[in-house]
Order: structure tokens, then C-alpha cells, then sequence
């Protein structure tokens, strides 16, 4: 028998970096990248270049200067006139907002500053310049390219409490960057539960936004990417609820099946991770299944073949590859002894529901297990699972009562899947036309300039 493809070459074939990133903060990136160094699917040489790449735009001199030690090279010149000009920009930055620095770490200023109703009764009572708070905003982004992501997190959580009490003078720009900043600092810098009150920020800012679709969709894939770290990087049960909520909603299934339908990886395995979505199972795979065109993978194919095909074979196998998949992947190379459980368990009771007699004995050949303990596992599976089934000890076997099919269920059913086929349609249609409406333009554009060309 051939024996099953392991290593490095088969497990970057499942690697979704590339798509990822052009998603992501470039900072998110680098836990990213030390991932993949751990697990040896790339190069080292490879992902130190990619990590070189990234920090050319940051102000992580020093960590830029390390990695050219790690491949062997000297770091250039630059790097060093770029560090005095960082250092220097910081002071700058600094002074400019001292004294408002100075109020914000006392405790009784800072009180008093959010007893005022205005920013301007702000400025007035603190005998601070208008533009201060602008700066305030400057300095934590410059903090931020620095690497100091618990400095310019908490600068960013006082911007946004003081900005609250004039909300509806500030620019919905400001509004947004200083949120943006605060997720990635948040999650860089592991509050993870902080960050997922600021998604559910972001998410209400962009329901209420003036954005164009366009730049809203563009700003709702950002977040369903930067969700994962919150629901994947997290305890199970503690602060991924709000974000694991936001991700299984319809809206987010068409962002992804229009703009990213690699997430559906991550919506399926939070299906099986969870308990607690078993309500959305059936709902939540006719929509991947409606998109196994755009994407496919292992974990998405699993669920299709237990649900869809109703393949018991195909599901052992996928699950199989499912092991390859998780290790290589960032967000969920810690869970596969908690996946493999939870499928295991969800086979069995499809399983269950589509047979009227199991033969007790079989199911304990398959569990490795002993006849009487793969009873007692059934009896405990079928209370847990509600099934309506009853144990024959005489026979050995387990008997399940048939239910009949529910008209009204089916209707429904039917309604949504219409439903969901009708908006994505809906959503490809202006998505198209946005793009002829923009080749248009573009091309007037071309036929003005020849036109003007000829005048001259």
C-alpha cells in the first residue's frame, strides 16, 4: 500500500498565506511568518527575506538589523540614518503632546478632562492647542511602527474616550484609523478580549458608515481576517463569542464568497470546534456548498461530504487530510486533537440518524473498544446528541426511531436557500457593473486625452 504524503511540500500545497496577507496589517504578519518557520514548509532564508520585506516600511530598525544578521548579510547604511530619523521623529512627536501626556497619567486631570462636554471646552480648560489630540493619533501610530504596541494601545483607548464627547465633529477617517490601530495593538499585543470589543466597534462603525460599498466591503474583508486571531488565538468559551458570531453571519458568507472564500476554511471549522453552532450546521453548509467552486479544501470538503453527500468513506478521508491542513495553518495548528474528537463524534450520529439498526459490536471494532464500554459511550452519545433511538441488549445493537419529514422545515429551508442565491446574485450584479461603470470612465478618459493630444 502507498504509504500517505507527509512533510513540508504536502502541507504548503494547503498554505493560504498568500491570500491572507494582502488582508492583514503588515505587523499581523510576522507571528504568520514565524509559523511557517516552525513548521519548515519554506525555506528559512525564504520567509527572512519576506520578513526583511515587511519591516522596510515600518520603524523596527533594530528587528530589521537582527534578520540581516540571520541570512548573513550586513544591513545597509540606510537603516542606520533611518534610526536616528525615527528617534529624532520621536522626540519630536513627544514633545508636541507632553503636556497632554501628563494629564492623561494623572488620574484626577484625566477624570476632569472626561467631565467635559466638548473638545474644545477641552482645550479652553487645559490650556492645551486645538490640534494636540491630532497629534495624540500621530504619536500612537508612530509608536506603533516602533513595535510598542502596549504604549500606542493605550494611547489610543484614551484618543477614543476623549474624542467620544465631540464624536460628531471628528472625520469618520479618524474614527476608523484610530479603531484599525487599536485591533492590530490589541491582538500584537495578546488582549485579545479588548480586541474583540473593538471588532464589535468596527462592525457597528461600518452598518452606520457614509463609505462607498466598495471601500466598506474592502474594510469588512479586513475585519473578517483579523477576527481570527481573536477566535482562534483565544480560549475556547472566553472572548471569541463576539467575533465567532460576526463571522458565522450571512452578510460575512457573502463578503467572503464575493471578496475571500478561503475563510469558509475557518466558518467550518468552527462548525465542528463549537458545540454550540450545531443550530447553523445545516443553513451554514449549503452555503459552502454552493461555493465549493470558488474554494475547496479538506475541512470544507468534510463537512460536505457528511452533510451534502452523506458519504461516510469520503468524510474518513478527508478527515484524514484535515490533519495536514491544520498543520499548517496559523489559526489552527493547536486544535487538531479537538477537531478530530468532535468530527469523529459528528460521523457518529450522522451515522445514527440515517440507520434504523447499528450493530453494537461493529461500531465497537471502529472505536477500538469493548462491547459493553461502546454501549455505555452510545448510550451517554445518543442522551448528549437528543437522538431518538433505544438500546436492543438482547441483540446488541442499537435501534433508531425514524422521524418523518418535516413539510414545514423543508419549505423553509427551501425559502432560504432561494434567499441566499437571490442576494449573492444581487451582489455579483453590482459588483459588475461597478467595474464596467470604472472601465468606462477609464476608457472616456483615454479617447479625451487622445482628442487633446491631436488638438495640440
Amino acid at each position: 500500500m502507498e504509504a500517505e504524503p507527509t512533510g513540508p511540500e504536502h502541507l504548503a500545497k494547503y498554505d493560504l498565506t498568500s491570500r491572507m496577507t494582502p488582508h492583514l496589517d503588515r505587523h499581523l504578519c510576522f507571528p504568520i511568518l514565524n509559523f511557517l518557520g516552525e513548521t519548515g514548509i519554506y525555506k528559512t532564508d525564504d520567509l527572512t527575506r519576506a520578513e526583511i520585506a515587511l519591516l522596510s516600511e515600518t520603524n523596527m530598525i533594530d528587528f530589521a538589523v537582527d534578520k540581516y544578521g540571520l541570512i548573513n548579510e550586513e544591513a545597509p547604511a540606510a537603516l542606520a540614518e533611518k534610526r536616528e530619523h525615527v528617534l529624532s521623529q520621536l522626540s519630536c512627536e513627544r514633545e508636541r503632546v507632553l503636556e497632554l501626556l501628563k494629564i492623561l497619567e494623572d488620574p484626577e486631570q484625566l477624570q476632569r478632562m472626561k467631565a467635559c462636554k466638548s473638545i474644545s471646552e477641552i482645550c479652553t480648560g487645559f490650556d492645551l492647542q486645538d490640534n494636540v489630540f491630532d497629534g495624540l493619533l500621530s504619536y500612537s501610530k508612530l509608536q506603533f511602527d516602533c513595535g510598542n504596541y502596549a504604549v500606542s494601545g493605550e494611547l489610543l483607548k484614551h484618543y477614543q474616550s476623549i474624542m467620544a464627547q465631540d464624536a460628531e465633529q471628528l472625520p469618520s477617517w479618524r474614527t476608523s484609523s484610530s479603531m484599525w490601530g487599536s485591533l492590530a495593538s490589541f491582538i500584537l499585543n495578546g488582549d485579545l478580549e479588548e480586541g474583540a470589543d473593538v471588532i464589535s466597534k468596527l462592525d457597528e462603525f461600518l452598518e452606520n458608515t457614509k463609505l462607498t460599498k466598495r471601500e466598506v466591503l474592502t474594510q469588512r474583508t479586513w475585519l473578517l481576517h483579523w477576527c481570527l486571531f481573536c477566535i482562534f488565538k483565544s480560549t475556547i468559551g472566553q472572548t471569541e463569542a463576539k467575533p465567532l458570531d460576526l463571522l458565522l453571519t450571512e452578510k460575512s458568507m457573502m463578503i467572503m464568497s464575493i471578496s475571500c472564500p478561503h475563510l469558509f476554511r475557518y466558518v467550518s471549522a468552527c462548525l465542528v470546534l463549537h458545540k454550540r453552532l450545531k443550530h447553523l450546521l445545516k443553513d451554514t453548509v449549503r452555503i459552502i456548498n454552493h461555493e465549493c467552486s470558488t474554494y475547496s479544501d479538506p475541512v470544507t470538503r468534510f463537512l460536505l461530504a457528511l452533510y451534502v453527500d452523506v458519504d461516510f468513506d469520503e468524510a474518513q478521508r478527508e478527515l484524514k487530510q484535515c490533519k495536514h491542513v491544520f498543520e499548517g495553518d496559523f489559526f489552527l495548528a493547536s486544535y487538531w486533537a479537538e477537531f478530530q474528537e468532535n468530527a469523529r463524534l459528528l460521523i457518529f450520529e450522522s451515522y445514527c440518524r440515517i440507520h434504523q439498526r447499528i450493530n453494537i459490536a461493529m461500531i465497537a471494532s471502529k472505536l477500538n473498544m469493548e462491547a459493553q464500554e461502546a454501549e455505555l459511550w452510545i448510550v451517554k452519545l445518543i442522551q448528549n446528541a437528543k437522538l431518538d433511538a433505544r438500546i436492543d441488549s438482547e441483540n446488541s445493537r442499537v435501534v433508531m426511531t425514524k422521524a418523518p419529514p418535516n413539510v414545514y422545515q423543508q419549505v423553509i429551508d427551501k425559502t432560504k436557500d432561494l434567499s441566499f442565491r437571490s442576494t449573492m446574485l444581487l451582489s455579483h450584479l453590482d459588483k459588475r457593473e461597478g467595474e464596467q461603470a470604472t472601465r468606462l470612465a477609464e476608457k472616456k478618459e483615454e479617447v479625451a486625452e487622445a482628442d487633446r493630444a491631436g488638438r495640440r
